[in-house]
């Protein structure tokens, strides 16, 4: 793999669904994404940068990654454009830093604020009836992303500062942090509740990794850094296992390597990686059918937002790959000539902007506005990737700034248009 850098601070000691219920589930990321579709227009005064921030000043040959989705050189080259009033770039940016001002005074909440279930120990994420640890994932990962995208964006340190104090709180505190393992408990945790929810803030845990503030709130980053390696290990435990492999082949599978490998690129650990797109390749792609549709999503009742829901979980770690030097976007399944994943976007592409065309479940609910935008954030990814007119018909149909409630955030401003960044 290509050598890059992990953002790790020079001298300091560096830290780093299936779903059983599809409506309750999606009924939450909605609120959620709420707080993101709401006043995109809205802008804030600028703050100049602090010199001795994190924040990545210029390109290098080595720049820092942050848990494999965003580099130190693409966010300078976006911040270039945002400076020059560009778009797409702008208008994103205005919703982010909006995002993370409103991040800076969240109330922190850990699974142990929210009490936990007969005979469960508070420390161990679980699923109640209400899903609140779930619901607190979701909450705290998106700030921590939001103050961390700011962070780098800015050098803003209260952001960081406000950062640090959410992941002190959801990771390292004793009275409130999680457990890493589930094997404090004889099993290891297989829930995909923590797939999609814990690589957000592993994201936001990166993005600030290189803040001086972490002695300022007296966090410690090689604590995050055990935490995630113990984390990583537990979740590679279930490799070559029948739960994982013998049965699990839809987007529960892609997404247990998706939080495999963001683990990975956060304690940059290229032997994880590998392992991570080895086993992407040898059966994150099992249920693609000739048509580019996922096979076990598309037959769900609402078959159309899993079907991008396990788009994005393929896509996602093909970005990670592409932050180390690996194409998981060219890859072709044996005797195809074709890249899987441009064979995905292009088969779920005419439904994305179109429900009417699909021929099967939507859900109760129906294919909402909601669930619109946020498939359409995930086409980002594949016009950057091959600038192909009908992905920017897409997004450009859809309506930019485009947002993903699941990782990215504001994915229009990380991920748009990156072939006309200038840089590698």
């Amino acid at each position: 793999m290509t050598r890059r850098r992990s953002s790790r601070p020079s001298g300091r000691a560096a830290a780093g669904v299936g779903r059983d219920d599809g409506t309750s589930r999606r009924d939450v990321l909605r609120s959620a994404a709420s707080l993101g579709l709401a006043g995109v227009l809205a802008g804030c005064a600028a703050e100049s940068d602090p010199e001795n921030s994190g924040a990545p000043r210029e390109t290098r040959a080595d720049p820092a990654v942050y848990a494999g989705f965003l580099d130190g050189n693409e966010v300078v080259a976006i911040r270039e454009r945002v400076e020059n009033d560009e778009e797409p770039w702008k208008t994103a940016y205005d919703a982010q830093i909006r995002d993370a001002n409103r991040a800076v005074a969240a109330t922190p909440s850990s699974v142990v604020d929210d009490g936990s279930p007969p005979g469960v120990d508070e420390h161990r994420f679980a699923t109640g009836e209400d899903r609140p640890d779930y619901r607190a994932a979701i909450e705290m990962g998106t700030w921590v992303r939001d103050l961390g995208i700011g962070y780098v964006f800015t050098g803003r340190e209260r952001f960081a500062s406000a950062a640090i104090r959410l992941l002190e709180h959801w990771f390292l505190a004793p009275e409130t942090r999680m457990y890493p393992s589930g094997r404090n408990f004889g099993e290891t945790y297989f829930s995909i509740e923590l797939h999609i929810t814990l690589p957000t803030l592993i994201y936001g845990a990166a993005l600030v990794r290189d803040s001086p503030r972490w002695s300022t709130v007296e966090a410690d980053r090689e604590e995050l850094r055990a935490w995630v390696e113990t984390y990583l290990a537990d979740l590679e435990d279930g490799r070559g296992k029948q739960r994982y492999t013998g049965v699990v082949k839809n987007n529960i599978y892609a997404w247990w390597i998706l939080a495999r490998a963001t683990a990975a690129a956060y304690l940059d650990d290229r032997d994880a990686l590998t392992r991570a797109f080895d086993d992407w390749r040898a059966h994150a792609l099992d249920q693609l059918e000739p048509s580019g549709l996922l096979k076990h999503e598309r037959q769900r009742v609402d078959g159309l937002e899993y079907s991008v829901y396990g788009l994005k979980a393929l896509a996602f770690t093909a970005e990670i790959a592409r932050h180390y030097g690996v194409d998981l976007y060219g890859y072709a399944l044996p005797g195809d000539d074709v890249s899987a994943l441009l064979r995905a976007f292009e088969g779920n592409r005419p439904y994305v902007t179109d429900a009417a065309e699909w021929e099967w479940g939507t859900g109760e609910n129906g294919y909402t506005d909601a669930d619109r935008t946020a498939a359409g954030s995930v086409y980002e990814l594949a016009h950057s990737r091959w600038d192909r007119s009908e992905f920017r018909a897409v997004v450009e149909s859809i309506g930019r700034p485009l947002y993903d409630r699941r990782i990215l955030g504001w994915t229009t401003l990380t991920h748009a248009d990156r072939f006309a960044l200038d840089i590698d």
